[in-house]
């Protein structure tokens, strides 16, 4: 009997794998199962799939293009106020719950999650709470109300800017509009530099088109984090071969780059700008905080300029939308910037705009109704803890996103109805405290002073100054 060695190393291999495969099968299903019955969230709620592995999430994510925000709310009306939607977290519903996780400052955020950001170094995505606190102290003042009030030059110098452009076109995106009147008012307030946003025909400014195109795969990030990290490695000739529309974000980074280092390089022209920047109070050695790296001024400006346009954008083309389309609202905004603005041509103060009940009920709605991180933004328990009533093992993932406060039928009746009126009767400012927007507790927006103040200024000069209708109903 004669045989080959080649034949006897081709065997081996073969022989080994169905081993292998059962190896493989035999942990996964023990993991599986021991996830589904001894696992401490095993008691809660929640579909089988989802308690067995992390997939169920992602199927919905990537597979279903972003229809997990929907799952959610299925699963709550199947499973109650507490679902199990991962192997290791809770989503919660009742709208008490947010408060509960989102203010609690002993909750910090999930590292495997606040990684798809790219943003390490920035307030934003610090996962250790101290270390958040003290980036936060050091621009609190800048984003202050006095601040934002003294700066408020800034804010109406692009809002006309917004309005002169508007008058120029026939037919234009609104929401584009918006987007690039918020990202010129965030570069002027924290950079002294213009975008130059708004001089783009049909507002169409690569870095918005950008945003608008990364939100339909912030979804597959969340999953693959490593794909951001490895596309934000890429050199920009090669973003520009690959992806065009993407150029725009190596482009904006490489500005943000060049002035951190000529700011690190010469901190005298700080001097020259026009009014206070954030490295002002970023570089200040009085604040008595490590002195920053370039990638953390980088990475710090970057998440404001992202964080700065998506959410007035959004909220000002949902209630420019939704007053357009409804001649009843339309009529008694403009009647009541009318009564208080008689002459269009002036000015009017952000302070004045601020104590009109209607304008305030319609950026309210906006904000109800349109979504800047749909995503819920999750915590850790590092302790076991009482949430809504609800017994909470230590090191949970919990989380709860905004849409479900938002259109809890409990809190807003006809929550999918534009309802500018809700918000004008003795309980408005309890309905306020449901309005999370932008968030709650120590880690909410930090620029949400800024945030009102663009509200307030841009529709209320949009709908006093111009005379809009919708195309086609859209």
């Amino acid at each position: 009997m004669s045989f080959s060695l080649l034949e006897t190393q081709i065997a081996y291999p073969n022989l080994l794998y169905p081993p292998l495969v059962a190896v493989v099968c035999f942990i996964g299903a023990y993991v599986a199962l021991s996830r589904l019955w001894f696992h401490p969230l095993a008691h809660f709620p929640g579909p089988t799939l989802a308690a067995m592995t992390d997939y169920y999430v992602m199927y919905y994510d990537v597979i279903k293009g972003g229809e997990m925000l929907n799952q959610l709310n299925i699963l709550h009306e199947r499973y109650g106020p507490v679902v199990r939607v991962g192997p290791n977290q809770l989503h919660f519903s009742d709208p008490a719950a947010y408060d509960a996780i989102y203010r609690d400052p002993r909750f910090p955020k999930d590292p495997d999650f606040y990684d798809s950001f790219h943003a390490k170094e920035a307030s934003f995505g610090f996962t250790n709470i101290r270390a958040a606190k003290e980036r936060r102290d050091m621009l609190r003042s800048f984003f202050s109300r006095k601040h934002v009030l003294k700066l408020e030059k800034v804010t109406q110098r692009a809002v006309d800017q917004f309005l002169e452009s508007l008058a120029q076109k026939s037919e234009v995106s609104l929401h584009a509009g918006f987007m690039c009147v918020a990202t010129e008012v965030i570069t002027t307030y924290c950079f002294s530099q213009t975008s130059n946003a708004l001089s783009y025909p049909s507002f169409e400014h690569p870095l918005i088109m950008a945003l608008q195109q990364v939100n339909y795969t912030n979804c597959i990030i969340r999953h693959f984090p490593f794909l951001l990290h490895a596309f934000l490695a890429l050199p920009p000739w090669l973003v520009g071969v690959l992806s065009p529309a993407m150029l725009a974000f190596p482009t904006f980074r490489g500005t943000l780059n060049r002035q951190v280092t000529e700011i690190l390089a010469d901190p005298s022209v700080l001097e020259q700008t026009e009014h206070e920047i954030i490295y002002h109070h970023l570089l200040n050695p009085e604040s008595g905080a490590v002195p920053l790296g370039k990638t953390s001024l980088q990475e710090e400006a970057a998440i404001l300029v992202g964080a700065g346009t998506e959410t007035v954008g959004n909220a000002c083309a949902m209630a420019a939308f939704h007053v357009l389309a409804n001649e009843d609202i339309r009529r008694r905004l403009k009647e009541e910037l009318e009564e208080v603005w008689p002459d269009s041509e002036a000015d009017m103060p952000l302070e004045r705009l601020e104590k009109l009940p209607y304008l305030t009920g319609v950026i309210y709605e906006g904000l109800r109704l349109s979504h800047g991180i749909v995503t819920p933004l999750p915590r850790i328990a590092v302790d076991d803890c009482e949430i809504n009533g609800v017994q909470v093992p230590k090191n949970t993932v919990i989380s709860m996103s905004q849409t479900i406060v938002h259109y809890n039928p409990d809190v807003f009746p006809e929550p999918r109805v534009f309802k500018p009126e809700r918000w004008l009767g003795k309980d408005s400012s309890d309905l306020a405290g449901h309005i999370v927007a932008f968030s709650k507790g120590q880690r909410s927006c930090l620029g949400i002073n800024l945030a009102w103040a663009e509200l307030y200024l841009i529709l209320g000069n949009l709908f006093r100054k111009a005379n809009l209708v919708l195309v086609d109903g859209s």
